[in-house]
């Protein structure tokens, strides 16, 4: 009752309405911090997509905003591709712009493609996990399903990875591929007079 009656007051008297502009409504995040933004933006994803659940500890969330509107993205921290579906196109993420209550992809393209884990699957994720090991996971990772192995790629900004897991013994197979990107000189962006800055507190 009581969760039902926050969304309820999100819903009507959330300072953002819809008779606001955007300016006023960007005005209204800028005195918010990142914990109150994301509190916002889950409560903006449970009002609009109440049979859309999740766990706050598979993605990394994190707050943007520029003079025009305040972004929560989720970005899930380690993507599964199931056996058979590497060409099914699946999405991960979702982004929240608290300014017009935009949430992606819902929004634009449902949720027929969006990833949601079976009970099976997810075993089979804590597997790899505990098998490879949490702390060799980076900014960017990805476990696909083969019929004998899981084949994971895990990159960051300076290195990336190949490796492969025996779907039964859970140990490492066929060795590994690593190596490190070509660092690029850092060329400032003159074209974006208004960029996207992360809210870290």
């Amino acid at each position: 009752m009581t969760r039902f009656l926050l969304l309820f007051l999100l819903n009507t008297i959330h300072p953002i309405v819809m008779a606001q502009n955007s300016t006023e409504a960007s005005q209204y995040y800028t005195n918010l911090n990142r914990a109150e933004l994301i509190q916002l933006a889950n409560d903006a994803i449970a009002l609009k997509y109440p049979d859309f659940k999740f766990d706050t500890k598979d993605y990394k969330i994190t707050a943007w905003k520029n003079s025009e509107k305040t972004v929560v993205k989720y970005k899930r921290i380690i993507q599964f591709i199931p056996l058979g579906r590497a060409r099914d196109n699946l999405r991960y993420d979702v982004e929240v712009d608290l300014t017009n209550q935009h949430i992606s992809p819902f929004d634009t393209w449902g949720m027929e493609n969006f990833y949601i884990p079976t009970r099976e699957e997810q075993e089979k994720i804590n597997f790899v996990v505990q098998a490879f090991g949490v702390e060799r996971f980076s900014h960017k990772n990805s476990i696909k399903e083969d019929a004998d192995m899981y084949v994971i790629h895990v990159s960051s900004k300076a290195a990336f990875g190949k490796y492969f897991i025996d779907k039964l013994t859970g140990k490492e197979c066929m060795g590994a591929i690593e190596s490190s990107y070509i660092q690029k000189p850092l060329i400032p962006n003159l074209t974006n007079v208004d960029p996207m800055v992360e809210i870290r507190e």
